[in-house]
């Protein structure tokens, strides 16, 4: 700018200079990241838009505005979702989420948003909105950014419907497994049964098996012991994949369980030419579930018999390791590669597969025993050189919150164990019963009834119990009832899997009948283990058990099930007879009580005599008038209106009377026990066309009426409904004076208004005289009655309520003297 001097004539310039490098950095640095913004929101994959506080659409990128149809950001701007979008319902979806986000100022992410696009495609949009706020924190509008992910719900929803395909997949293939599992318990029952049988005892004739005979019929059960195994794994997988396998604990010795299974196993090491030792440290009580345990040490020993070559060894440590138990088997066989030894313990796994591999198997055992070990809360490893041989262990927790270790407890010492491991590896079993047939000759036998639809498990169930006991085979339970009702049995065997009725619902029906419930049942079944027992015995079943069994186990049973019913049989014969004393006690207390019942059936008699003499008198008398005007119809003329009269009046009191014998007989002899579906509305209909002449004649008016809801039928008897509801309310007629009211009101009631069960309720109010205080407790007595002599026998409301009571019904009565009376009557409604 010019600068003068004052006072001369010298003049010069003043300049300024300010440094903008800071602010022009900033500028630049502003417009670089706007065009990174533009570029990021032109460019990424997903729509991006922005609105006002109105809902107003101020911008969008170019997915945005393809999407919404409007192509150009002139067509977008100012707009609503209601002006873009061709379903109002997406509309109003996303108004909603927007006025959600602004009004809270809180971001919402991930909504998937189904809509329709303006191509007419139906898409799935993941939607995040976040509020915009202005430079003081007010919210202005909000930022909103989507992706189609119609595709990935597809491959979801796929996903889903393959996934349910191949658990439906599963759920046959383990249905599948199971049904077969317990199908073949039976057929193996009925082989190793008869195998033990004639391996434990010499022939018929009294000669001894041949050498050669003993040893096919050994090498049958040892196969057959193997298959049994085999289901008995099966089933086990099935249960733990259905995670209904639970564990029941108990304080084991582990150290005795492994001996029994190595002296169980060493005849079949001998054959092979392996030996087998036993090396067990941990002798204390340990608590495991014994099943389990002995399914792990069988499957280990039984895999490493299998492996091991001729002149190998075998041994069998039980040790602790800190606090755990392991069990372990260590074998001199070929060994396993280590880049197989994680297929070991896979279900259905074999590491050779071919069609030339020199061992069989299944590859369940190494499986049951990982998934059997997790159960407990252990674990099972393996330890292999290939030619050197493998170690597989178990390392089993030595405590659990969910046993209290017991005492051990005091065992004779020359007792061996007799758990079924004892039969696995050699073919020797206990001895069994006689096969004798059965002889109904000896009455003193104890009588057996056997029910077993198989009918080669029902002859050999026969065999074994006919050296014992008269048996009566039977081949289900409908057939097995008809039995017992035929002639009583003195135990019950019976299958469970049974046509017609099985064996669960056959021990429900006896055990209803206090005729029959003493009778001991034994349940035989193909399903195995302590939950399908207790199932058994929670129907009822006096005792339980599992195909196979052994034949000398049944015997047991049975003859401990017939000495509990003998004893069970004399207790009862003791309380008959103190029943019986009892009963001549109560005789002679009630001869002395009926001397003072006689006055109140002196009293009972005069009313029933001048209530019959009435209706007799009147027809004697008009029957007698009628004769006599037949006797001289010959001099005039017959008057007919008359002996019409006489004739409605006899039949009248004719009826009267009958009613009354009727009457006396439906309380001496009980109600009918013909019952059928009721309805409430006729039997109303029915009760007001009897009534209305009553009413008539005394100047009442009778009202009957119905809710606006139709009362459902009853299950009654017709007659007996009629004539409670008759009883009702004649007496409410009866006790009205001219010009009185009573009223009939029928209605539905449901269950929980002070109700069990559906049904209906019949409220028959009046405003007559009312009931006194000190009668109401005795309206129901039988002959009690307020009425005159010749009026009222006392019986209509006791036989009401005794009709009402054995439908399950309730009959109330409501009164006060001088203001009427009110009787509900419920019944329950027939069951839908």
């Amino acid at each position: 700018m010019p600068h003068r001097i004052p006072e001369t004539r010298s003049s010069g310039m003043l300049g300024v200079a300010t440094d903008i490098t800071a602010r022009r950095r900033a500028q630049d640095a502003l417009e670089q990241q706007q065009a990174v913004l533009k570029y990021v929101i032109a460019n990424v994959p997903h729509a991006i838009f922005w609105k006002d506080r109105e809902g107003r659409f101020l911008g969008g990128n170019q997915n945005f505005l393809n999407d919404s149809g409007t192509k150009t950001l002139e067509n977008l701007v100012g707009k609503t979702d209601y002006d873009i979008w061709s379903r109002r319902e997406d509309a109003d979806a996303f108004v909603k989420v927007d006025r959600e986000v602004m009004e809270s100022g809180t971001p919402i992410l991930d909504i998937e948003e189904p809509v329709l696009r303006t191509d007419g495609a139906q898409r799935v949009l993941l939607t995040s909105k976040v509020p915009i706020r202005d430079e003081r924190g007010e919210v202005t509008g909000l930022l909103g950014i989507y992706a189609d992910i119609t595709e990935r719900k597809q491959m979801e929803i796929d996903l889903q419907n393959a996934k349910e395909v191949a658990d439906d997949a599963a759920r046959a293939k383990g249905q599948f497994l199971t049904v077969m599992s317990h199908e073949l318990r039976t057929p193996l029952a009925l082989i190793l049964g008869p195998l033990a049988s004639l391996l434990s005892s010499d022939t018929s004739d009294g000669a001894p098996l041949a050498p050669r005979v003993r040893a096919d019929l050994e090498r049958i059960q040892r196969n057959a012991r193997r298959l049994h195994r085999l289901v008995d794994d099966i089933l086990d997988h099935q249960k733990i994949e259905a995670d209904k396998l639970t564990v029941d604990w108990e304080a084991v010795d582990a150290a005795e369980l492994c001996a029994d299974i190595v002296d169980a196993a060493r005849p079949a090491a001998e054959r092979a030419g392996v030996a087998l030792l036993l090396e067990a440290t941990a002798r204390e009580l340990i608590p495991l579930d014994r099943r389990k345990f002995e399914k792990i040490v069988l499957n280990l020993l039984g895999n490493a018999l299998k492996f091991t070559p001729q002149g190998g060894r075998i041994v069998v440590r039980l040790q602790k390791v800190g606090e755990e138990l392991e069990l372990s088997v260590e074998d001199t066989g070929p060994g396993i590669p280590a880049d197989k030894q994680h297929l070991l313990f896979r279900r259905f796994q074999q590491i050779d597969t071919s069609a030339t591999r020199k061992h069989e198997g299944t590859g369940v055992g190494l499986s049951l025993v990982k998934e059997l070990a997790e159960l407990m809360g252990g674990k099972a490893c393996v330890e292999s050189a290939v030619g050197v041989g493998s170690r597989f262990f178990v390392r089993l927790p030595c405590a659990s919150d969910d046993v209290v270790v017991p005492q051990p407890p005091i065992v004779p010492t020359n007792a061996r164990s007799s758990a079924p491991h004892a039969g696995h590896f050699e073919a020797s079993a206990p001895p069994a019963a006689a096969c004798a047939r059965c002889v109904r000759t000896n009455v003193h036998r104890p009588r057996v009834l056997v029910a077993e639809d198989n009918p080669d498990m029902g002859s050999y169930l026969l065999d074994i119990l006919s050296a014992e006991y008269e048996v009566e085979l039977v081949t289900n339970g409908r057939a097995a009832l008809e039995a017992v009702e035929a002639r009583r049995p003195d135990v019950i065997v019976s299958d469970v899997m049974m046509p017609e009725m099985d064996g669960f619902e056959l021990v429900r029906r006896l055990k209803q009948d206090s005729a029959l419930r003493d009778i001991p049942i034994l349940l035989l079944t193909a399903r195995a283990g302590c939950a399908a027992a207790a199932v058994g015995l929670d129907t009822g079943a006096d005792d339980y058990l599992a195909k196979p069994f052994d034949p000398a186990e049944l015997s047991a049973r049975v003859r401990a099930a017939e000495r509990l019913h003998r004893a069970h049989t004399e207790l009862a014969e003791k309380n008959r007879e103190l029943a019986r004393t009892l009963q001549r006690l109560s005789e002679t207390q009630e001869e002395l009580v009926q001397a003072g019942k006689m006055a109140a059936v002196g009293t009972m008699l005069a009313g029933l005599s001048h209530e019959i003499n009435n209706p007799l008198a009147i027809i004697l008398m008009n029957a007698q008038l009628s004769l006599r005007r037949l006797g001289a119809a010959e001099e005039s003329r017959l008057d007919e209106a008359s002996l019409r009269k006489a004739l409605r009046t006899i039949e009248t009191q004719a009826t009267r009377c009958s009613g009354l014998v009727h009457t006396l007989l439906d309380y001496s002899r009980g109600h009918p026990t013909e019952e059928e579906p009721c309805d409430v509305r006729a039997a109303l209909d029915r009760v007001r066309e009897f009534t209305a002449a009553q009413a008539r004649a005394r100047g009442v008016r009778l009202e009957v009426s119905q809710d606006p809801g139709a009362p459902p039928a009853v299950l009654a008897n017709v007659s007996q409904l009629d004539a409670a509801l008759l009883n009702v309310v004649g007496n409410a007629l009866d006790s009205v004076s001219e010009g009185g009211a009573v009223s009939v009101l029928a209605r539905p009631r449901p269950s929980g208004e002070d109700a069990a069960a559906p049904g209906v309720e019949i409220e028959v109010r009046d405003t007559g005289c009312g009931i006194p205080a000190e009668n109401l407790d005795r309206i129901f007595d039988p002959f009690f009655t307020t009425k005159p002599p010749g009026q009222g026998t006392g019986l209509g409301l006791t036989l009401t309520q005794r009709f009402v009571m054995d439908h399950g019904g309730r009959l109330q009565v409501a009164s006060k003297l001088g203001e009427g009376t009110t009787v509900r009557m419920w019944l329950p409604a027939v069951p839908m």
